[in-house]
């Protein structure tokens, strides 16, 4: 479990690259994958 500030980091991160209109899907789906294993959870 990530700390509360670093928590409220990665959700404003997570809800930025899913509503940017820059990235295709597959591009967003691989940034949600890299950042949940970076911070050390299983897909």
């Amino acid at each position: 479990m990530l700390p509360k500030e670093q928590s409220r980091t990665y959700a404003a991160f997570s809800r930025a690259v899913r509503e940017n209109a820059e990235l295709d899907p597959k591009a967003t789906a691989m940034v949600h994958l890299a950042t949940a294993m970076a911070v050390g959870c299983s897909p």
